[in-house]
C-alpha cells in the first residue's frame, strides 16, 4: 500500500511538473507571436516606405529628364512641369512623416 501511495505522489508530481512546463511554454509562445506581429508590422512599414522612395525616384529621373531637355522647350511649361514635380515630392514626404509617426 505505501509503495503504491509514492507511485500515487510520483505521478501527482508529475503532473505539477507538466502543467508548469505548458504553462512556460504557453508564454513563450505567445512571446515569440508578438514579435511576429511587431516584425509584420515592420515589414509592411519597411515595403510602404520602399515604395514612397521608389516613387520619388521616378519623379527624380524625370525632373533629370526635363533639366537636361530644358533648351528644347518652353520655359513657361518647363517651370510648371518643375512646380508640380516638388508638389509631388513634398506630398510623398508628408506621406511618409504621416507613416513614421
Amino acid at each position: 500500500m505505501e509503495e503504491l501511495l509514492k507511485r500515487l505522489q510520483s505521478i501527482k508530481d508529475q503532473v505539477l511538473q507538466l502543467k508548469a512546463e505548458n504553462a512556460s511554454l504557453l508564454k513563450d509562445q505567445d512571446r515569440k507571436e508578438r514579435e511576429i506581429h511587431r516584425l509584420k508590422q515592420l515589414i509592411d512599414i519597411q515595403n510602404s516606405s520602399l515604395k514612397q522612395m521608389e516613387q520619388k525616384l521616378k519623379i527624380k529621373r524625370i525632373a533629370d529628364e526635363v533639366l537636361s531637355d530644358d533648351d528644347s522647350h518652353e520655359s513657361h511649361k518647363t517651370r510648371e512641369l518643375k512646380f508640380k514635380i516638388n508638389e509631388m515630392i513634398k506630398e510623398v514626404d508628408k506621406v511618409m512623416s504621416l507613416l513614421h509617426q
